[in-house]
């Protein structure tokens, strides 16, 4: 069951507990070491006080990601709580409940589920997954190392040198 529609299920208190493969989410796939696993998902509909149709739920997985310190693949866990206003359109963002994100979906569409829970795990995952400080092995030595690295040291001992005025005749 893939496809869902976001306003039945609020309307209907619609719940799901289950696994969804990462294989089938390509976009997150891209920026992982490997596509295998599963993601947990955890999704409910409900009606807020006012009328307000949400989906509340989480998405956790673990994936394999590259160290961008060490370059060494590790496992990442990915928590995503998922906190969805349903809206029918952009002219509805003002009636968007406080902590939710806006999930604009015409009435009678249907949406992917794995689409849906792929975005919430995109906006999980860490711009520059690395290990926690410190954890990185020792091949890490000299990528921290050239991190700290002077650049313009060499420049400093050549500019000594310079008679004053800055320029030579």
């Amino acid at each position: 069951m893939d496809a869902i529609d976001p306003h039945e299920w609020a309307r209907t208190g619609r719940q799901t507990h289950g696994t969804l493969p990462l294989a089938g989410m390509e976009r997150l796939r891209e920026l992982l070491e490997s596509g295998a696993g599963e993601v947990e998902v955890t999704l409910a509909g409900q009606v807020l006080a006012g009328g307000r149709p949400v989906l509340t739920g989480s998405a956790s997985c673990e994936v394999a990601v590259r160290c961008r310190r060490c370059l060494e693949p590790f496992t990442l866990r990915l928590e995503a709580p998922i906190r969805l206003g349903v809206l029918r359109d952009d002219a509805e963002l003002a009636r968007l409940p406080d902590g939710y994100e806006p999930l604009i979906c015409p009435v009678d569409q249907e949406l992917s589920l794995t689409q849906l829970v792929e975005d919430e795990l995109l906006l999980a995952l860490p711009d520059h997954p690395h290990h926690a400080d410190g954890a990185c092995g020792p091949s890490a030595v000299p990528a921290q190392q050239a991190g700290k690295r002077q650049p313009f040291a060499a420049l400093a001992s050549l500019r000594k040198n310079d008679p004053p005025g800055g320029h030579h005749d």
